[in-house]
């Protein structure tokens, strides 16, 4: 058995998505422009991340319930009520009934629930620094969950076990606002079907506003979505645009009050938004707002990203063994940032911040640019003692463990 499994591939990162696609590639042709279909002959390629016969393990441990989980046929919901137990449990057997009645099983955010995948989300978000969220469907034989639409994220299908098809149509709803209205299609509504079928091992690309539906015959579907919500030019704008209000405090006054009422307010406001306006792009654009703007949209995506559980308590274990020849690393995908104020300095991180004396200045900077496994006497500034009480903070605080030599 332990052979069996070794043999499987680790399906971890992004290169992996898109393998033998290469990253350049997928950027410069899909990306935001085309669906890409790769098709594959290894019908077990996706099964480190899930299996059929695991999907029942992940309803009963973790018990998705409310947006989490639903139960659908045909655009049509089954209330919750017929699966849920009163102490917020699920019945399973109910589950079951519904799948042998046609409908699909659907774990909304199964990265939430299930390592693997969370590990596969968490690192496509770090390589590509948009939000991630993956969805899981099960669905029997000769059924159908949704009906023709589109998604205003972008969606990477991932056919685990089964069979699906699926039909594509024109997009002529270019890039639609990330979370804006979905609408759903009648057939005739839609132009240039092309129709795809996709087996154990296949993944394909769908941008954001291309239309589509899916669909089994005679074979159940088990696939996952990764969905990737973007940062969209809009959202740099609006925070080039909250930077610049923190020294121009026009943009911070009130509007009048009744302004939502009182239509003889909409001259006087749009007069004030064209004074405002006058130079305010050539203001919000320059590179030092534009840095104040990207640390806010860095910020945001650092802590909606927090750590995941990865045995850190083994290294809390053993940093009282700590000497100055033990090897330290920064944890997977920590993301982390040095900040001087006034006579201060921290290192924030996903789920923690580290302060200390303006003095560590060069110290925490050399932990946050290195990416590789250092040893605690390589820290700079510091004398031995403070290397090894440094490292101790930092590796109770969840951004440093110990590597074993």
């Amino acid at each position: 058995m332990d052979n069996v499994l070794n043999q499987i591939e680790i399906i971890s990162d992004f290169n992996d998505l898109i393998h033998p696609i290469t990253l350049n590639d997928f950027k410069e042709k899909h990306w935001d422009k085309k669906v890409l279909l790769i098709r594959r002959k290894d019908t077990t390629y996706y099964e480190s991340l899930l299996t059929i016969a695991k999907v029942d393990e992940v309803l009963d441990l973790h018990r998705p319930k409310g947006a989490s989980l639903r139960v659908v046929k045909n655009q049509e919901p089954l209330s919750s009520s017929k699966y849920e137990n009163k102490d917020g449990s699920l019945n399973l057997n109910q589950l079951y009934a519904s799948y042998g009645d046609g409908y699909t099983i659907v774990i909304n955010e199964i990265d939430r629930f299930w390592k693997p995948i969370k590990n596969l989300c968490q690192n496509i978000k770090h390589l590509l620094n948009h939000k991630t969220k993956g969805n899981m469907y099960l669905t029997p034989k000769n059924q159908k969950a949704l009906l023709p639409h589109y998604d205003t994220h972008d969606v990477f299908v991932l056919q685990v076990a089964g069979k699906k098809h699926w039909k594509i149509y024109d997009d002529e709803y270019k890039t639609p606002l990330v979370n804006s209205f979905q609408p759903i299609f009648n057939r005739e509504q839609l132009k240039g079907l092309k129709e795809i079928t996709l087996n154990a091992g296949d993944m394909m690309y769908i941008p954001r506003g291309v239309p589509h539906e899916a669909y089994t015959t005679d074979d159940s579907s088990l696939h996952l979505t990764i969905g990737v919500y973007p940062t969209q030019w809009l959202d740099v704008i609006s925070k080039s645009l909250q930077n610049f209000a923190q020294t121009d405090s026009s943009l911070r006054d009130s509007l009048p009050i009744g302004y939502l009422s009182n239509k003889e307010d909409l001259k006087s406001i749009s007069t004030m938004i064209e004074k405002i306006s006058e130079n305010l792009f050539k203001e919000i654009s320059n590179e030092q707002n534009l840095m104040g703007a990207l640390q806010l949209l860095s910020e945001e995506f650092r802590t909606e990203n927090p750590p995941k559980g990865d045995g850190h308590f083994n290294s809390l274990d053993e940093m009282e063994e700590m000497d100055l020849k033990t090897n330290l690393v920064k944890r997977v995908n920590m993301n982390c940032k040095v900040q001087q104020i006034g006579s201060a300095v921290r290192i924030i991180y996903q789920g923690g911040v580290v302060r200390g004396p303006i003095g560590i200045t060069k110290s925490l900077e050399f932990i946050a640019d290195n990416n590789t496994v250092f040893q605690v006497n390589q820290i700079p500034v510091l004398n031995d003692e403070n290397k090894i009480k440094l490292s101790k903070r930092l590796i109770r605080g969840g951004l440093l463990c110990v590597i074993k030599s």
